[in-house]
């Protein structure tokens, strides 16, 4: 089939370049030089973005978007988020081959879920930070497009190429871990698995659903990093911060990234979803309707994630 994709650059989509390899591929990128990074024999170059939508957007089967703002300025949020995606829905309504719009969102698009009531995909949205109410606004433009679509939501995304909870993984070879104070539950997935449920999509016949995209087993911050620790075999202090110090914390990161003219890696926003305790899904859905089981165990998943870390000397 066709395909066009919009996020290819990102750490997801370095990953899912791969799994496309029977495909032909369109990835949507900013410059030569990014393209550069993920060219394979089977893709070809669109180059533009999301917010100046000045490019032909080619006759493809399927459209996979997940390119979006992780970290900004609360109106870039919705800006790229929202109005990016509203753009790409808009050139999609012209298509005459188009069988399926697949969203990539997130779980942020959803909110938190509790230990009795993990979060269903018909439950009521409830996002805390500008980041989620943004890729809700993404899913709304979706799902009133008319166009046949499928939204998937990733929960947290660790594994091989990851640079985000790689922090986690740096912490834990330094035998020094720092958390937030009190119980944080969380679903994770392995990127393989968020890769796999969008091929999934891709050859599904499914339409007009929203899917979690979780390993179903729920765990805890302190949980994860003793399963780091054990897979690197280290010895771990784990240091709980109280929460009104991660604040000031981010506080004084949002000063220097507005100095530096940078976004802040932790924010108030971050700090916002950090804070909130119950990040679990259900992931029934994903696999009784769309028939996709997760593959990557947490073990699993950090063990090749260490493996992978140690081989390229990231660690």
């Amino acid at each position: 089939m066709k395909i066009f994709l919009t996020g290819g650059t990102g750490f997801i989509g370095k990953n899912l370049v791969d799994f496309l390899s029977g495909h032909e591929v369109w990835c949507l990128v900013r410059s030569r030089e990014k393209y550069e990074k993920i060219k394979r024999e089977f893709t070809i170059p669109v180059y533009g973005d999301l917010i100046n939508p000045d490019w032909k957007m080619p006759e493809v089967d399927i459209v996979i978007h997940m390119a979006g703002l992780i970290r900004g300025r609360v109106k870039d949020y919705y800006g790229v988020n929202g109005g990016g995606t509203r753009n790409l829905v808009e050139k999609a309504k012209n298509l005459k081959t188009l069988k399926k719009f697949i969203y990539v969102s997130s779980q942020a698009a959803s909110g938190c879920g509790t230990l009795e009531n993990p979060k269903k995909e018909s439950d009521p949205e409830s996002p805390v930070s500008d980041y989620g109410k943004s890729k809700l606004l993404g899913e709304k433009f979706v799902k009133e497009s008319g166009l046949p679509y499928l939204v998937l939501r990733p929960v947290a995304v660790y594994g091989p190429g990851d640079r985000d909870v790689f922090f986690a993984f740096r912490m834990v070879n330094s035998g020094i871990v720092f958390l937030p104070s009190g119980k944080r539950f969380v679903n994770l997935v392995d990127v393989r698995d968020v890769c796999g449920a969008i091929v999934k999509a891709v050859e599904s016949d499914i339409v007009g659903e929203t899917f979690f995209v979780a390993y179903p087993e729920i765990t805890t911050y302190v949980g994860f990093v003793k399963t780091i620790a054990e897979k690197m075999r280290k010895k771990i202090l784990i240091v709980k911060i109280p929460e009104w110090l991660i604040f000031a914390g981010s506080f004084f990161a949002a000063i220097f990234a507005f100095l530096l003219r940078k976004p802040a890696l932790l924010n108030l926003q971050k700090v916002t979803e950090i804070n909130s305790k119950y990040w679990v899904v259900s992931a029934e859905k994903l696999t009784k309707l769309l028939g996709y089981k997760p593959q990557y165990s947490l073990e699993r998943g950090v063990s090749e994630t260490v493996d992978w870390y140690i081989a390229r000397k990231w660690l």
